[in-house]
């Protein structure tokens, strides 16, 4: 069995007007991703990241730490199609249509959130996504979630079809490809997959396995081993986060 760790990238900017940047909080949870992976002595034989900032910037953050506590890993390499889907465009095309079934809503399009906003803005997102998801909302300028499901799978072939023979390789992405890898290891439908998604924490690590000869997803050939770890951010408390 080969393994692979899914990570998640550190916290990003949340409420800023780029969400696609590491916050200060982000950068130090990355770091401590490296010195976790040194410290237990986790050789890697390949390191992956996706396309987007955040998760470049922690493949980088965390590939320096190692480093420094002499532990070096290989280089990261970019894997386009563990890209997060566009959770920010589904909230904009879909919220009017949202306002209908939940009229609290509406204060996010008039301006007169207030304080409210964020808690508003949390609801507005698990109904936008639970919509996208169920494909019950579609929108031409929007990745169904099917074809989401079917590029994560993709990506995620592509790099378990270049390792095998025991090897063990890291991919970090966001919350949305690391759910789908554990819907696919489980077998679950869409629902519980982004209900898996919810819950997954910032820098967090998620350890699957497979079967490298002949590999086919099927059950007992992508496994689930572990979920959602953070034992190396326990230190600090302020480093467990979930957006």
């Amino acid at each position: 069995m080969s393994t692979l760790f899914l990570i998640r990238h550190g916290q990003a900017s949340y409420g800023a007007a780029d969400y696609d940047n590491l916050s200060a909080r982000g950068k130090v949870q990355a770091e401590a991703i490296g010195a976790h992976f040194a410290r237990t002595k986790i050789a890697l034989d390949a390191l992956y990241a996706g396309p987007l900032r955040r998760q470049r910037d922690t493949a980088t953050i965390l590939h320096a730490s190692a480093r420094e506590h002499g532990h070096p890993l290989p280089d990261p390499a970019i894997v386009d199609e563990l890209a997060e889907y566009d959770a920010f465009t589904i909230i904009q095309r879909f919220l009017p249509l949202l306002v209908d079934e939940d009229p609290t809503l509406r204060a996010l399009i008039d301006g007169t959130a207030g304080a409210d906003a964020s808690r508003l803005m949390d609801r507005a997102f698990e109904a936008a996504v639970a919509a996208w998801s169920r494909g019950t909302i579609t929108h031409d300028e929007i990745e169904s979630f099917e074809a989401f499901t079917l590029r994560v799978r993709a990506g995620l072939e592509r790099v378990l079809r270049s390792h095998g023979g025991g090897q063990q390789v890291a991919v970090v992405s966001s919350g949305g490809p690391i759910s789908i890898a554990v819907g696919l290891a489980l077998g679950l439908g869409p629902d519980a997959t982004m209900q898996v998604g919810r819950a997954i924490r910032n820098a967090s690590i998620t350890e699957v396995r497979w079967r490298s000869r002949g590999f086919a997803w099927r059950p007992g050939e992508f496994s689930l081993y572990g979920f959602n770890h953070v034992a190396h951010l326990e230190h600090d408390v302020e480093l467990i986060t979930y957006r």
